[in-house]
């Protein structure tokens, strides 16, 4: 969920972004089996799998029309990847994508990484936004720009700037 630099996505393309990843499907690779999660809804299948007590999306990925190319894209993911070993933070292969299957961005689901550590990651790696929750709560979208004035208003977003 690229960000590239905040200051330079226009505030209408942020609304937008944020519209797409709330849309998103999201899914994570545990043994053999993948498991759905979407923002605005719970996820109970990935947590009687997980069993963790919090969650977070998170990818190092900047697909098109971003300025990183497949290559660039792995080396950041392998950074992230690092970085999650080094925290000592489980974490499970997931993409996110739209709808129709399309548009896809790998990452990771954390597990029992702390709220302010997850913003940080999502800070450090680029990203415009997360994804976050509690088990037993719907999934929320992590906005990490301030929310701009053409932003609907939803009660799984947080824009937290």
């Amino acid at each position: 969920m690229d960000g590239q630099d905040g200051h330079s996505v226009p505030e209408a393309e942020k609304a937008r972004l944020a519209l797409a990843w709330k849309a998103a499907h999201y899914f994570v690779s545990i043994g053999h089996d993948e498991w759905l999660y979407k923002a605005g809804q719970t996820a109970p299948d990935v947590e009687r799998q997980l069993g963790a007590g919090r969650y977070l999306f998170i990818t190092a990925w900047n697909p098109p029309p971003g300025e990183r190319d497949r290559a660039d894209n792995r080396a950041a993911d392998e950074r992230l990847q690092s970085r999650l070993h080094a925290l000592r933070l489980r974490h499970y292969p997931s993409l996110g994508c739209n709808a129709q299957g399309g548009a896809i961005e790998r990452g990771w689901l954390v597990l029992d990484c702390p709220l302010e550590q997850a913003d940080a990651l999502g800070r450090e790696f680029g990203q415009g936004g997360t994804l976050a929750w509690r088990a037993g709560e719907p999934v929320r979208l992590r906005m990490l720009w301030a929310r701009p004035d053409c932003a609907q208003e939803d009660p799984h977003t947080d824009w937290v700037g």
